[in-house]
Order: structure tokens, then sequence, then C-alpha cells
């Protein structure tokens, strides 16, 4: 399961009354009561059961949690009520009537209180619950309603098992949190309430526009779930101790050696298959009809398939290929920190972090038909083409996984990698005391030297 768990939803209008009454009832029963003595794994009780088929009809998606998949390999107490726990706590904005959403947020048993309720906000200035109940419930656009968890060994080790560190990881990244909203950060509301339960300690969040205003996409919520991630595990170097020996020495080491060594090995001279110059004549006399701008963006469908079809070709060269295979590798950790499921590689045609190489390919086809205007381009040009273009590719595949490395292993402040230190040490890992900064880039920072 992913090492930050982030759940989005909105209420536009009151919920259903049913969801209403599910939620109270199941947080008045047996289902959700702690277990005094110990774990408890006797058979779950029938109440327990007809709860978790109303939760599982009501909300689908709860057949997804990790607590669904305990209780269905074992159907015990404890994990019935570890999973209709987890329900609650999921679907919290479903109770009746925002007003009582906001009361359970900070009330509910769990909840650390920072004086009479749990409620915290972007200021420290005292909040009176009924009136802040009494303004959600009144206000006219929409109140979107967050759920953001760790798992308890997480939250104890990083030191977000209290509410102070929550809230001050909250206001860090209340203006990412404004921008996913698409509502400007003077117009803001927020508030939040830690709940420390057993298994996933987690914070409640309620966010809304005093105005009305602002909406949140998908790439807002994938926004906000990587910002927070970044943020609580930016000085955890949580893989050393959990990937391959191999895998993680290989990455370790990535940037000065393996990326290195294999950028070295491609080939001045490429393989160029028949179907690559076909490819290139192809795109050549596309472009002779096309009056447009010479950018992949610009380009119609029909010619951007072509350019695609040329990547996909040129990405089997083999030692491109093992240098790409690398940077999959490194990014599926990075995706590891957000997503429940393994996300599949991107084929290369397809990665936009590296679609700047489209272009250099409609530059060489450029250059090309302007040598020869009046004959076909032949296999030795496309060659000579070809291997400039896979130069260039394995250049920015390899600054890339430098970055992406430097991301997961570099962003350490001094006191904490000292205590990591130790634990190499004590694990009788290699130390490595030092961390080039030159190497942390922005993701995003892409480019290239056109030259030919």
């Amino acid at each position: 399961m992913p090492k930050i768990i982030f759940t989005s939803r909105y209420i536009k209008n009151p919920a259903s009354s049913n969801a209403g009454k599910l939620i109270k009832y199941m947080g008045t029963r047996e289902g959700v009561e702690k277990l005094p003595n110990g774990i408890d794994n006797s058979p779950a009780t029938k109440t327990q059961n007809d709860l978790i088929c109303i939760a599982l009809k009501t909300v689908p998606e709860a057949w997804d949690y990790p607590e669904m998949k305990s209780y269905l390999e074992n159907k015990t107490k404890v994990n019935a009520t570890e999973f209709l726990n987890e329900f609650l706590e999921r679907n919290a904005d479903r109770i009746d009537g925002v007003k009582k959403l906001v009361n359970y947020y900070a009330e509910r048993p769990g909840v650390e209180k920072l004086g009479n309720h749990g409620l915290f906000s972007q200021t420290d200035n005292k909040i009176n619950l009924d009136e802040v109940a009494d303004e959600v419930s009144s206000h006219n656009g929409i109140v979107w309603t967050h759920v953001i968890s760790l798992k308890r060994e997480d939250a104890e080790r990083l030191g977000y098992n209290n509410a102070n560190a929550w809230k001050s990881l909250v206001r860090r990244n209340v203006l990412e949190i404004a921008k996913a909203h698409k509502i400007e950060p003077s117009d803001l509301q927020w508030f939040g309430a830690f709940h420390n339960t057993t298994h996933h300690p987690h914070i409640h969040l309620l966010v809304y526009s005093k105005s009305g205003q602002g909406y949140l996409t998908n790439n807002g919520i994938e926004s906000m779930r990587s910002s927070f991630g970044n943020d609580i595990f930016r000085n955890e170097q949580y893989k050393l101790f959990e990937m391959q020996t191999e895998i993680r020495d290989e990455l370790k080491n990535e940037a000065k050696n393996v990326i290195d060594d294999l950028f070295s090995n491609i080939d001045s001279d490429v393989y160029v298959s028949d179907k690559m110059v076909e490819l290139f004549r192809k795109l050549d006399e596309q472009l002779k009809s096309y009056n447009g701008r010479l950018m992949y963006g610009y380009l119609p469908k029909s010619i951007k398939e072509t350019v695609n079809n040329i990547v996909a070709e040129i990405a089997k060269d083999k030692n491109l290929e093992y240098l790409y295979l690398k940077w999959n590798e490194i990014n599926r950790e990075k995706l590891s920190l957000y997503y429940d499921k393994e996300r599949p590689d991107i084929p290369l045609e397809d990665n936009k972090e590296f679609r700047s190489i489209k272009n250099y390919i409609l530059k060489s086809i450029s250059l090309l038909s302007k040598a020869t205007p009046t004959m076909e381009i032949d296999k030795s040009s496309v060659e000579q083409s070809v291997s400039g273009i896979v130069f260039t590719l394995a250049k920015l595949i390899a600054n890339s996984c430098k970055r992406k490395r430097a991301k997961l292993f570099g962003q350490v402040d001094s006191k904490l990698k000292s205590k990591l230190e130790e634990k190499k040490v004590a694990h009788g890992l290699k130390t490595d005391r030092t961390v080039n900064q030159n190497e942390i880039e922005n993701d995003e920072e892409q480019g290239f030297t056109m030259s030919m």
C-alpha cells in the first residue's frame, strides 16, 4: 500500500439521509467499539457483517480498502472493527448535514484536542466550534473534504503522531492547497483535525472558498497528494531499507556509475531498420504539405502519430532501452510514495517528460529535407540523424535519472542524516556522508541544445 493515503470528495448538497443514518449507526454500535482485552480473533458478529454489507453497498470502492482485504482473509472481530473504523473515517463527509461533519471532525473519539476541541486552521486564533459549524453549514459554494493518512509505523518514525505536526504540515502547503482548488490564497478557508487512530493516524481537512469560487480536478488532487507526500517524506531515506540490495546499491550510485556507463555506451553508429527509413520518408512527405509551426504540439494528429512511431522505433536501441528501464525503476520508487497500486511504465513515445525529443526529430527531418530537396531521403542520411537523436535522448533520460535519484536520496537535513548514517552502520551498510546538491533539480526542468 502507499506510504500516504489521500482521499478527496466534495459536498454540494447535504448527503442522503440513508448514508447519514448508516454512519451515525456505525459510530455508536459494537462494530466500532475498541476491544478492551487485546486483540479479539473470535469470528465477526452478525451485526458487524451486516454493517459491512451495507457499507460495501453504499460505497463500492470500499472493496479496495486494505482493511477489507484483511477482513476477507480472516473474518474476525478485530478485522471487522478495523474495516468499519476505516470506512467511517473515509466517509465522514456523508454524515447527515455539513454542520454535523464539523462537529464530527472536532469531537470524535480519538481526535487530539487543542483546548476544548480538535479543530485548527491557518492562525492560532481561538476557534469557536459552534460558529465554524454554522458558517460551514450555511456556505453557498462547494466544500471539499480530504482525509490524509499514514501507517502507524510511518507516523511514529516521522513525527506525525500529534496534531501540531499535521497543523504545521498543512500550513506549509497552504499555497499548494489554494492552487489545487483554483482558489486565491486570500479567499481560502480551511479547517483540520487530527485523529490518532490505532493503525492509520490521519487528518481530516475541510477546504472551501469564502466567496464560493473554486473547483478541484483530478490533477489538483494529484498535486496535493504529491505536495504532502514530498513534504512528509523529504527527510526520510526510506527506500534504502526496503529495496532489494542490488537495486538499492545500484540506485545509490546511479548518478555517477550506472547512468554514466549506459550513456557512454550509446553507439555513434546505431542500427537503423528499414522501418525507420520508411518512417523518416513518410514524415518528410507529410511535412511538405504542412504549413503550420514546426513544433510537435501544433501538428495534426496524423503527423503526430508518425513522430510517435519514430520515437517508438528509436526506443528499441538496446542501450537506450536499458537506460530507459533504469529511469522507470527510479520513477516507480517515486510513485510508490503516493499510489496504492503500482503504475504501469510509460512507453517512451508517450512520456511527456521527454516530449522535447519530438521537436528534435522534426528539426532533423527539416534539415534533411533542405539538404536533399529533389531526392528521396536515403538510409545513410537517416542513420546520421538517428545517431544524433539517440544521443540527445539518452542525455535527457540520464539527466532525468540523476534528478529523480537525487530527489529520492538527497533531500536529507544534517541532523536526521546523521541518525540514518548510524542506522546504516548498525545494519552493516555502507555510509554516504555527502550529497551532491548540484544534482537536485526540478523534475519539470527540461531542455537541450539543438546542434546539427
